[in-house]
């Protein structure tokens, strides 16, 4: 893995919290949706389930293409250092 991808899979987190976050919200008021107002504010907005899955779905796809499309690219690799152990002493 190299740091392009690294920061694209930082990048792609982000912004799939933000848009989960900023999902417009609804009310369902009899069975109908509504959007809501000052008069409906006692009741409790939900979050539009099939408009935060498709967008969760659109981000995640765009980040694995990006991922996946850096993977050819020559960057800084990242590698993992071996831990240091101190020997054993046998008596």
């Amino acid at each position: 893995m190299n740091i392009y991808q690294r920061i694209v899979l930082v990048l792609g987190a982000i912004a799939l919290v933000i848009t989960i976050w900023t999902t417009p919200q609804i009310v369902i008021v009899q069975g109908t949706y509504a959007k809501p107002t000052m008069d409906l504010a006692q009741l409790q907005p939900i979050i539009a389930s099939g408009t935060a899955l498709m967008r969760a779905v659109v981000v995640i796809g765009v980040t694995v293409l990006v991922f996946f499309a850096l993977k050819g690219i020559k960057g800084i690799e990242i590698k993992r250092k071996a831990k240091k152990t101190k020997p054993s002493k046998k008596s």
